[in-house]
Order: C-alpha cells, then sequence, then structure tokens
C-alpha cells in the first residue's frame, strides 16, 4: 500500500458523556498519532439529537450547543450533528425498514472523507459512512467493535442485524476488543470476515495512588480508616445485571469479617430499584450517580475489590481500569472478560453466580489474590499494531 498521508477516525458518540468508547476513541488517537510518523490523524464524531415530537417520543434531553469541534485531551473532535426525523422513528419502530433521512445524511458526510486514504470507523454508524466511502472513492475502511453494536443491537432489531452483517463482509479489517467478541460475531451473525484482535488500554490517568493519598480519598468520601470497599462501576440496566448487586453484597458481608463498605457508581433505569433494594436490606452502600470520568481514578482508587456481574461484555474498560489503580476484579465470564480478569476470577453466568462471585471477592479481600493485566492491554500496544495493520496490504475480504 502507499505510504498513507491522512487517516479518518469516525465515531458515534455523546458529547456530554465522554466515557466508554469516547474515551477509548480518544486514547487510540493519541496513542496512534505517536506511531504513524508523516500522518495526519483527524476525528470526526457522530452525535444525533432531537427536536419536537420526536424527543417528547424518546424522553430525550435539549442539545442546544452544538459546536463545531471539541477539544477533548489534546484531540480535536469535528462534530457533526444530525437532528433524527420523525420519518425515520416511524419507519423503524412501526415499518421495521432501515432509516432513510439518516442514511441519506450518511451519504453526504462519507463524501466529505474522500480525500482520506484510510478510514477507521467505530461500530454501525460511523462503520456505515465509512463503507460508503469506501466503495465511492476506492480507500480501504476498518470498522473497530466494542461490544452492543454485536452482542445486543443485532438480536433486538432486525435492520440492525442486517447491517452488521454487511458491514462485517465487506470491512477492509475487522478490529474486535477482544477474541470473545470476535468469536460470539462468527457463531451469531456471520463468520465470512477479515479480523484481528486490538485490545482497549487504560488512560495512564488510571495509576496506584501512594497509600497516604488512598487513605485521603477515602476519607472524603466517608469511607473511614480501617474498612475494606466493594464496588461495581457502569450503567445501572439490566444488561450490567445490577439486580443482583444487593445480593452479591449480601453474600460478601456474610462471609467476611472484617468491616465493609460498598460503592455502586453509575446511573440507569434501575438506579432507584438497586437504592430501594439497598436499603431495605440494610447494605452501607454509596451511590453517587454518574460521576465525571475525570474523577474515576481516585474512585478506583477507593476500591478494593470490583464486581461486575454483567450478562454481556466485549471488554470492559473498568476492570482494567481497576486492575491498573491495584483494585482486583471478579466478573461473569462473558465474551472477553476472561481475557482481562483471567479465568480464575470469571465465574459462570448461572444459577450460582452469586454465590461464586462473592467467594471470589472474599478471598481477593484476604489478599489471595494477584491480578495484573495482559501486556496487550496497553494502548502503546495497541497503538502499534493498529499501525502495522494499517501500513500492510490488505487482505481478502473473506476468510
Amino acid at each position: 500500500m502507499p505510504s498513507m498521508k491522512r487517516i479518518a477516525v469516525i465515531f458515534e458518540g455523546r458529547l456530554h458523556e465522554q466515557k466508554g468508547v469516547f474515551n477509548a476513541v480518544v486514547q487510540r488517537v493519541r496513542h496512534l498519532r505517536e506511531v504513524a510518523d508523516g500522518c495526519a490523524i483527524d476525528v470526526h464524531m457522530i452525535e444525533g439529537y432531537d427536536r419536537g415530537l420526536n424527543r417528547w417520543l424518546h424522553g430525550t434531553r435539549r442539545i442546544a450547543d452544538r459546536p463545531a469541534v471539541a477539544h477533548v485531551d489534546t484531540v480535536d473532535v469535528h462534530m457533526h450533528w444530525f437532528c433524527h426525523s420523525l420519518m425515520d422513528t416511524v419507519r423503524h419502530k412501526v415499518l421495521h425498514r432501515p432509516a432513510k433521512v439518516y442514511r441519506q445524511w450518511l451519504s453526504r458526510l462519507a463524501d466529505e472523507l474522500q480525500d482520506y486514504d484510510l478510514l477507521s470507523a467505530h461500530d454501525r454508524i460511523a462503520g456505515t459512512a465509512a463503507a460508503m466511502a469506501s466503495r465511492r472513492y476506492g480507500m480501504p475502511h476498518y470498522i473497530t467493535w466494542h461490544g452492543a453494536s454485536i452482542y445486543t443491537d443485532p438480536l433486538r432489531d432486525p435492520v440492525y442485524r442486517q447491517a452488521t452483517i454487511e458491514l462485517l463482509e465487506h470491512a477492509t479489517g475487522n478490529l474486535f476488543v477482544s477474541r470473545g467478541l470476535e468469536r460470539y460475531a462468527r457463531q451469531t451473525l456471520t463468520d465470512r470476515f477479515v479480523s484481528e484482535i486490538l485490545y482497549n488500554g487504560a488512560s495512564a490517568a488510571f495509576c496506584r495512588y501512594d497509600e497516604a493519598a488512598r487513605q485521603q480519598l477515602r476519607a472524603q468520601r466517608g469511607i473511614a480508616a480501617g474498612e475494606r470497599v466493594v464496588g461495581f462501576v457502569g450503567r445501572m440496566d439490566p444488561v450490567k445485571n445490577v439486580s443482583l448487586l444487593d445480593d452479591i453484597f449480601d453474600e460478601i458481608s456474610q462471609h467476611y469479617d472484617r468491616p465493609l463498605r460498598f460503592v455502586a457508581l453509575g446511573d440507569g433505569p434501575l438506579r432507584r430499584q438497586v437504592q430501594t433494594l439497598m436499603h431495605e436490606r440494610g447494605i452501607n452502600c454509596l451511590m453517587p450517580g454518574d460521576v465525571p470520568h475525570a474523577q474515576m481514578p481516585e474512585w478506583m482508587n477507593c476500591i478494593d475489590v470490583l464486581v461486575l456481574p454483567s450478562q454481556k461484555e466485549g471488554l470492559p474498560l473498568v476492570t482494567l481500569e481497576a486492575i491498573q489503580c491495584g483494585a482486583n476484579v471478579v466478573a461473569t465470564d462473558v465474551m472477553g472478560t476472561a481475557e482481562a480478569v483471567g479465568q480464575d476470577n470469571a465465574v459462570a453466568l448461572d444459577g450460582a453466580l452469586v454465590e461464586n462471585m462473592a467467594r471470589r471477592a472474599v478471598q481477593m479481600l484476604r489478599g489471595e489474590v494477584v491480578q495484573q493485566l495482559p501486556a496487550a492491554m496497553s494502548w502503546v500496544a495497541t497503538a502499534r499494531r493498529e499501525w502495522e495493520i494499517y501500513q500492510a496490504e490488505p487482505r481478502a475480504r473473506h476468510c
């Protein structure tokens, strides 16, 4: 392949929710720039918003400020704002047909990408724009798959399923954040695609603080000296299995004989239910809601053991961030979690989940478990491998 001068990175996100895929993209770009000598890397983000009846139907908030460029952690993010149409809502929700207005808008966005040498998209929406541009202008395009676009959207919606299969099969290459996620895609969608595994990493901001700083942070949050902290971090929704948190916390309390404090960080539709269950069972749990990402390293330094009882995960960043801050993590053995936490710390998603997760958490609290991140789960390693992939000749699309 001729030497590349310009790469476009495209993803869908929410400017006011800079976490998850948003932060993964920013961190990947920052590190890719360090190894991509002589290549300009531009970042484009798609954000949809609602007006009028659509906003009422979807219960979404009004977005008044829509900047053309957002500056995030040394990265300039070029914003592409799309107002969802009522026609598309009817076509999708009532007629179960693909969005028409949105695809037309994505088609125009694809034309804006024609001068790039390579397109690097993240998940389905951005992947659609990249695929359109690739077909018209001949540049290679790669799609990184993070999770829900593979394990949730195609299962709940036949339109999304077909679109995802087509994207997988026709991309120059598909980059999965875990082997488990790639395996799931091959088993449930299609096995006719080219793929590589590119793990996410944790930002350098996530590191273990010295003991004095850790104790000070705990005191600021009302955690008493000598208390061990068990936490959950994530969206409060059914996929994260948060309805089991009170059972898990209670089971840990029954088998650990030192002072404990529990923490559940995050927001979502089940947050109030989780609060009620904790209160009814008398569980001493801090629930501060949605915490700004800049404060997450401090919270991770307050946690001794992180529990993650999710039903589905691609490669949860919180596991990497927690381990890098010195916490232990026990998670359900779904898709890519065991790759991050180790097979011994991944429990089966079955009827014994609560007991097995609590048992392993107690072993961690007693200092019986040592956890380290695999070397491949770093942004430096990912950036180097990604640049190698982009410089290589594209392989045949079906394998």
